[in-house]
């Protein structure tokens, strides 16, 4: 008797799609850890564009800032800075979605720092390494924990969460779900001011551009900024769905990936996409750092 009667060659093909990305990201992390410039650059995949945003930054004032990086060459400096002042000795993934174009990892980094030799307590990061049918990564995009209590600003000390405070994290947790859930409907809706209530007025975001087709990832910081990028993509295209496909909702950050069917308001074209993106919270609430990819999007039938 039948029980799970879905087609044994669709799960076939999706562990084989699966396996293939996660093996790019596990190439490319060993060779993190071994450090070797000219072979980490090789864990890339041949041809760009690439979407790259290893170093976001802090400001004292809350606001969030994530540079992208789109060239080999500017990879090749990053990599050279980051891995010339420490050396990654261990990543644990504690949560991991295997998709079948990305990675996503939430970790246990730990580091020593090459002039010193400090190695310290480890730290908590996510990690998205999105890759294509060839070998190589095409991009990754790390957000490193930081106190929920320094992002976003403007809040006195009495009013902001206690950091580590375990006793309500799933209520946490469901808060942030629920923000998720409030942002996706706002998408669907084509909403761009519920959209935007779901995000921080400092939030930046590094993000695939479906607006400009370039292939690689755009940058927003601030409230403008997003407006105008949300304006322009819902004059592109008419949200006909969007489906989350995986979602992991912790008290501090919530990571989906979700599967569009939109239509091209210019050509009627009924175009498909998958995005992959992990959105980490300030001390309001609000959603602060958001950092993804997606697919090309593609003709449906």
């Amino acid at each position: 008797m039948k029980v799970i009667d879905t087609d044994p060659n669709f799960l076939r093909q999706a562990a084989a799609v699966s396996g293939h990305a996660y093996e790019q990201s596990i190439i490319h992390v060993e060779a993190e850890i071994k450090g070797v410039i000219p072979e980490l650059m090789e864990t890339l995949a041949s041809e760009g564009p690439y979407g790259y945003t290893i170093l976001p930054e802090v400001r004292a004032d809350g606001s969030v800032g994530l540079p992208i990086i789109t060239t080999r060459e500017g990879i090749k400096e990053a990599y050279q800075f980051v891995r010339g002042l420490s050396q990654l000795l261990s990543v644990t993934p504690l949560t991991e979605i295997r998709g079948s174009w990305y990675t996503f990892q939430d970790n246990l980094s730990r580091g020593r720092l090459k002039e010193s030799g400090y190695e310290g307590p480890p730290r908590e990061t996510l990690a998205l390494f999105p890759s294509g049918a060839g070998t190589g990564i095409t991009g990754e995009l790390v957000w490193v924990r930081v106190p929920k209590s320094r992002l976003g600003g403007d809040i006195g000390a009495a009013d902001a969460e206690a950091d580590g405070d375990t006793l309500n994290v799933a209520l946490e947790r469901e808060k942030v779900y629920q923000r998720h859930c409030q942002y996706v409907d706002a998408v669907r809706g084509s909403n761009v001011e519920g959209v935007l209530s779901t995000l921080h007025d400092k939030a930046a975001s590094a993000q695939r551009d479906y607006v400009n087709e370039t292939g690689t990832l755009t940058t927003l910081e601030g409230t403008d900024a997003h407006r105008a990028h949300y304006q322009a993509f819902f004059e592109k295209y008419e949200v006909l769905s969007v489906d989350v496909l995986s979602l992991v909702a912790e008290d501090w950050y919530v990571f989906a990936e979700a599967r569009f069917a939109v239509s091209d308001r210019r050509t009627n074209q009924i175009l498909g996409f998958n995005t992959a993106e992990f959105y980490t919270v300030a001390n309001d609430g609000r959603f602060i750092a958001r950092i993804g990819h997606g697919t090309d999007p593609a003709p449906q039938s």
